[in-house]
């Protein structure tokens, strides 16, 4: 440390106004650069990701009402007179939607309840395919989860399904 005082007190008042400044300047450029952009990305990037959720929602509700309307219409009624068991229909279901080769397993749950996990599946082969057995066999979605694969169209999938009572 005596060797920077010997240093700086070598130098012109001149010289260690400007070295001071340009100091202050390079703390402040560091702290901007490290500390200030890397939180204002962050921030523009979590209202990008609030945004798509919230148009998520808003279909979600809009579909929601949709399908009450259609079940209303429908007069709750299940047409289904496919006497297979649910875990039979469900597997050969998902293959007959073309489902097949992105259906990892379909094991039977609790509660006469099936479970099935798709890998890399069509969105909207599976959106169909829940839909027909709704409509046409009398099944009901207990849960449903789906991810993006981060292909276009292509989810992994987990959906728990059960008979309608």
């Amino acid at each position: 440390m005596n060797a920077f005082h010997l240093w700086w007190s070598g130098l012109s008042p001149r010289d260690q106004r400007v070295l001071a400044i340009g100091g202050a300047l390079a703390a402040l450029l560091l702290a901007y650069a490290t500390i200030w952009l890397p939180l204002q990305r962050s921030r523009d990037s979590l209202r990008a990701q609030t945004a798509a959720a919230e148009a998520s929602l808003r279909w979600m509700q809009s579909a929601a009402a949709e399908i009450a309307e259609r079940r209303a219409q429908d007069g709750g009624q299940s047409t289904s007179v496919d006497r297979r068991s649910l875990l039979t229909r469900v597997d050969a279901g998902a293959r007959e939607q073309g489902l097949g080769s992105a259906l990892l397993s379909v094991e039977p749950a609790s509660d006469g309840r099936v479970s099935a996990v798709f890998q890399q599946a069509s969105f909207d082969a599976l959106a169909q395919w829940l839909e027909s057995l709704s409509r046409s066999h009398g099944t009901r979605i207990v849960e449903l989860s789906a991810q993006s694969t981060g292909a276009t169209g292509q989810v992994d999938a987990r959906v728990m399904l059960a008979e309608t009572p």
